[in-house]
């Protein structure tokens, strides 16, 4: 079984830029990167596969580059790696493929736009 997944993040940082960095990040952790857009308007997308036996460090990966995964794709990760882990034996090998959309994140127009953490008073 293929798992297809469509996640969106928001990011601080540059969109193209952080497809770079996870271009490099994703090879190094023994996936492949099938395609990547830079689209005008600080958008750009990354579509990469890996095997589902390295699914906590992918999902670890996106974390660690800074990114804001919506709450959909924090759950569609999260099932994956809940799934592989009841079923490792019979789905190391089995591809996931990811489409990845990043916008930059804009500050001066996030009124109520991301959630925040609470900060203790």
């Amino acid at each position: 079984m293929v798992w297809d997944l469509n996640l969106s993040a928001l990011c601080a940082d540059d969109a193209p830029r952080t497809v770079r960095f996870l271009t490099g990040a994703v090879l190094a952790c023994g996936g492949n990167v099938l395609s990547r857009r830079f689209d005008p308007g600080d958008t750009a997308a990354i579509e990469f596969e890996f095997l589902r036996a390295t699914c906590v460090e992918m999902y670890s990966l996106l974390i660690a580059a800074g990114l804001e995964l919506t709450a959909q794709s924090h759950w569609t990760m999260a099932a994956l790696c809940q799934c592989t882990r009841e079923t490792l034996e019979n789905t190391a090998t089995d591809p996931v493929r990811v489409e990845l959309t990043i916008r930059k994140f804009d500050a001066r127009h996030a009124q109520g736009g991301l959630p925040t953490t609470p900060r203790a008073a």
